[in-house]
Parts: C-alpha cells; structure tokens; sequence
C-alpha cells in the first residue's frame, strides 16, 4: 500500500529498464512473445455510474483483436515506468494491458477516500471493458496491495470478471488496520500520511504530510461499538474531506463495513484467484483466511484458487533466504503468467494439476507443495512457559517445554508507555528507518520489560508450519493494557530471528463490539494470534518465546490509563505472567512430523 508502489513486485527488475518489456521477460522468466510494436492510448476517460470519468491507460497488441484483459487499479499513479514496462511486456504476450488511476487520483476526476468507492468502481470499470470491440470477453486482474484489493473488491456478483490475481493483500483490511485490537501504527498511519501527501501535490498545495512515530499513544474512553454507515459516508463531503482519522480509534466502529470485511462475499465470488503472499508481510493472516473461504465458500471455479506463501516483506518476491534474488520473482512470474494464460486464452498448462497451495519452507529455505491449510499431518504441541520468576531478558531463566508446569512463580515487569519496547522488523508494510522483515531481536532481549523463554537446543530438526497462538495467563495493576508475543528461531551462534508476532489490548479480549476495561491485579485469560509461520527449526538451534506489553511503532502504545485523563495521561503498569497448573501459559506450536 506504499506510496507510488515503492519497493512493489517488479520495480526491482524493470528500475534499470527505462519501460523495457525485454527487462520484464528477463526478470521474470517469461520469454518474451515477439508480436510487434504496442498500441498505446494513455488517459482513455472511463465513465462511473455517477458521470465520473477515471483516467485508463490502454496498452493493446497490434493486429485487430479481439483479446483477453489484464486491468490494474490503484490509486499511486500509472504513468511511471514499472506499468509502462509491464504494459509492453503484457501486450507482447498477447493481453489488452489496463492501468486505470482510481477515483480522486492522479488524472482521474471525483473525490479520493480510501477504500469505499472500489465496490462500484470496480464493478463499472469491468463492465466497461467487456464492452469494447478489442475484449474477446474474458477479463484478469492483477495487482497488489491497494490494487490487490481493488481485485476483491470488483468480484462479488460480478459476471464480467473471469480470474483475478491478488499479491500481498486482503479484502479485509479491517483486518489489517487492527491487530488485536491494537492499531497498525506504523503501516497504517505512515501511508495515510503518504496519500495526504499524494493528495496535497495533486491539489497543488505545499503542505507537508509525515507520520509521527514519537507519538503514536492510545487512551480512548470505554464504549460500545457504533458502526459507521458507509452509506452516509460516500454521499457527504465533510465526512469525506475529514479522512479516515476518525475511523481509527475504535475498531469496532468499522468491524463489519462492507468495504473492510470481505467475509459476506465469498459466496457471492466466481472468479478463481492466484494469491500471492508473504511470510513477512502485513496482509498473512487474512490473505489466508480469504484463501481458506474463497476454496470452500466461492463458486464455481472460485473453488480452484491457489495460494503461494514466499519468505518476503510486503513489496517483492524476492529476498535472502533463497538461491537467488532472481528467484522468487521468476516462480511468481511464471505463476501468473500460467494463471492468465489458462483462465483467459484457454492454454491448456498444468494450472489445474498444481496443488492448491505453495510454501517456502524457512531453516531448509525450500518450497513444497502442500494440499490443505493447515496440513493434515499436524501434530498441535503445546510449549508451556517455565520460570523461577526471573525470565527477564535473555539472561533470565525463562525455558519452554512441551511439560506442563507445576508451581512456578510468576514472572513480571514494568511497561512504561514513554519507553517501549522497539519494533524489531515483523510483519508489516514497513516505512523508512523500520524496515519489515527478519531481523535479529538479540538488542531487543536485552530489555528487562521483555520476558525470554527458550527451549534447550535441539537434538534433531524440528518444523513448525502452520498457525500460531500464545495462550496467556496474565494480571496487570492497569485498568487497560497490551500483551504481544513473538515466536523466534535462535542459532547456535546467538542469533536471534523473529517469525512471527501478535498482540492483544485488553479491552478487546472479548471482541470488538463490547470491549471491557480488566480488573487491576485479576488474572485473566488471553488468545494471541500470530497467525502463522513455515520453519525448520535446526538441530542445535533452540525455540524461543517473547512476551512483553509493546511493540512500536508497528503497534499503536497503550497509556494503560482505560480513557481516563485523555492521551497525555500515561500510568506504567506493573505486568504479571502466570505459569502454574492453574494457568499453564503456553504457544501451540503446529509440528509437522518427519
């Protein structure tokens, strides 16, 4: 979702390109179909239901057609090299290439507001194009992040749609907006702050728009949800000219907006979708879960989506734990390359005998094919936490083990608002100076507000595919506090590489719609979902759990202060972690036999 797709898919193979469809081909693997010089029509005006006209950009083979479609919508710009090149490179494999400027963006006309207008957008946009004299009537999409989402978006009840190809994103971004309840702070705030940017620029004014990352505290008053009539939304000026802002304090207010949550409209999907995602990325956990409903719920050929999950960030297919940077974005390239030609020309390639999912498999760095999420051979263990009270930091006696632990103290620390515990790479968009990512968390076990558990180094190899979540038994002297967890893979030589992590506000332990304050000093009982990881955990290297009350700025920080006292009021809050017979703390880990 970054600002003029920085870092996206293929800018990494076409920046030195100058718009060169040869430097595509190479890139991504796929020879080149030579077909003759393209026909370009650039800003080709698109009229919506209401009259407004969004700015298309037509990249057409010769010859007088017809053809199958590849349409991309996003709101970052299409006049830039990387849709240039891919535009030729489509076109010289036989496909109409479409860049459309969505709403409020770039030279398109109407008003920009995140999200709400891709429903009927998208849907007139495809019609459109079934319409014209060069569409032989079948009709792709492609894109990622915002112009993944333009995909979901345009395929409910949607007839003219015949395949769609959604990398690093979701239909749900309410999805990704909150984790646990706790705001993407990072990832959400830093675009917004990209796109009001973007939006100044095209307005001609000099405003200068950047996310404060010293900020970034919550401590909203206690209430109910009160959901947000969309409807209301798109038709009023002022609600549009305000922004998403308001939009992000409460998570329940926008828990079940069509535009937000994809989660009605899989029964109401036809089109088979190639997915593409990240282990590392921002969009995992739903990604998945639309994989999961999309195969079970969608109709028709829907049912035959396929799903690819690569060691990357949010951005590119590429990254260092394979042979080559090279290739991912050639796996990838071949991938959609044999999605489009089978679901829109008909070739008949093996799309249809490939297993239904695809994983790089992390510690062994190799990919497998795999016929069910999650695997059918998954043996769940549950690793419980271990201590004598002392698991602060790496050098405290924190262990984890699949034995049940007995009468144990508990562990505990102090969270501090104004001194939090630093985002160490993870799953998120990423913004400059916090990258995502695999990063080494030795700098951040050192803290004292960070509880290590680590298993004694293993004897054989040990794989952890599949989903993650941290059962925790906890009490805090707050009336609202935060819990994160994060799941690391630890090196004989003291290296320390995070897989994945969570979190959960307090108030939210219960769900979105009626969230409740806690007990100071009670112990309640708290589900951590960190989705899900595909590790090969080596023989010597040993497992490891964080638990601590703040990840930021990937997290929003919590004053621990339950509304009272607005954002300047912080309170440190004394943190208590169980681990007993009667609250056996534990993650379960899904094990994969040999």
């Amino acid at each position: 979702m970054k600002r003029n797709a920085k870092g996206f898919v293929l800018i990494a193979l076409i920046a030195a390109s100058a718009g060169c469809a040869h430097v595509v081909s190479f890139g991504l693997g796929v020879p080149l179909q030579e077909k003759g010089r393209p026909l370009i029509e650039k800003n080709v005006m698109v009229p919506m239901r209401d009259d407004v006209r969004l700015a298309t950009d037509l990249y057409r083979p010769p010859g007088p057609g017809p053809f199958p479609v590849v349409l991309t919508r996003l709101p970052y710009g299409t006049d830039n090299f990387m849709f240039e090149a891919l535009g030729k490179f489509m076109a010289r494999e036989g496909y109409v290439f479409l860049a459309q400027d969505t709403r409020g963006t770039f030279d398109s006309e109407g008003e920009f507001f995140p999200m709400v207008f891709e429903h009927d957008d998208g849907h007139d946009a495809t019609a459109w194009v079934v319409q014209q004299p060069w569409c032989n009537g079948k009709l792709g999409m492609w894109g990622g992040s915002y112009f993944g989402y333009t995909q979901w978006e345009s395929a409910p009840d949607n007839p003219a749609l015949t395949a769609i190809n959604p990398l690093y994103t979701s239909g749900s971004i309410h999805k990704i907006i909150f984790r646990g309840g706790a705001l993407e702070y990072a990832s959400i705030v830093g675009w917004n702050m990209q796109m009001k940017q973007q939006q100044a620029e095209r307005a001609g004014k000099k405003e200068k728009f950047e996310a404060d990352f010293t900020q970034g505290y919550y401590n909203e008053p206690l209430r109910d949800a009160e959901p947000v009539d969309i409807q209301a939304a798109m038709k009023d000026p002022k609600l549009i000219a305000q922004g998403v802002e308001p939009w992000l304090h409460h998570p329940g207010d926008t828990e079940h907006v069509p535009q937000l949550n994809f989660d009605p409209w899989y029964a109401h999907t036809r089109a088979p979708a190639y997915l593409v995602a990240g282990w590392y990325d921002i969009f995992l956990g739903p990604q998945i879960h639309d994989f999961l409903q999309v195969r079970t719920q969608g109709q028709g050929d829907a049912k035959k989506s396929q799903m690819v999950i690569g060691p990357w960030f949010h951005g590119a297919p590429s990254s260092k734990f394979e042979e080559s940077r090279l290739s991912g974005p050639r796996l990838f390239g071949r991938g959609f390359m044999g999605w489009f030609d089978y679901w829109l020309k008909g070739i008949e390639n093996d799309v249809t005998e490939q297993a239904p999912i695809k994983i790089f498999v992390m510690g062994i760095n190799q990919w497998r094919d795999e016929s069910e999420w999650p695997l059918q051979r998954t043996v769940f263990t549950e690793y419980y936490l271990h201590s004598a009270g002392q698991a602060n930091s790496a050098r405290g006696d924190g262990a984890l083990s699949t034995q049940a632990p007995g009468d144990e103290p508990a562990d505990q620390f102090d969270y501090d608002p104004e001194n939090p515990v630093p985002t160490a790479g993870g799953s998120f968009l990423g913004m400059k100076g916090i990258p995502a990512g695999a990063k080494d968390q030795r700098e951040i076990e050192k803290r004292s507000d960070v509880l290590v558990y680590i298993t004694p180094p293993l004897e054989e190899p040990l794989e952890v595919t599949g989903p993650l979540q941290v059962t925790l038994y906890a009490a805090s002297s707050a009336k609202d506090t935060d819990w994160t967890a994060k799941l690391v893979d630890i090196s004989p030589n003291g290296q320390v590489r995070n897989l994945e992590d969570g979190i959960i506000r307090a108030r939210y332990r219960n769900g979105y719609q009626h969230p409740t304050l806690i007990e100071p000093g009670r112990v309640c009982e708290y589900a951590i979902d960190l989705w899900a990881t595909a590790n090969v955990f080596l023989a010597g290297h040993r497992i490891g759990l964080e638990i601590s009350s703040s990840n930021f700025p990937q997290f929003d920080r919590n004053t621990n202060a339950g509304g009272e006292g607005g954002p300047e009021h912080i309170v440190v809050a004394h943190q208590e972690i169980y681990h007993n017979a009667d609250y056996p703390s534990r993650i379960t880990l899904p094990v994969i036999p040999k």
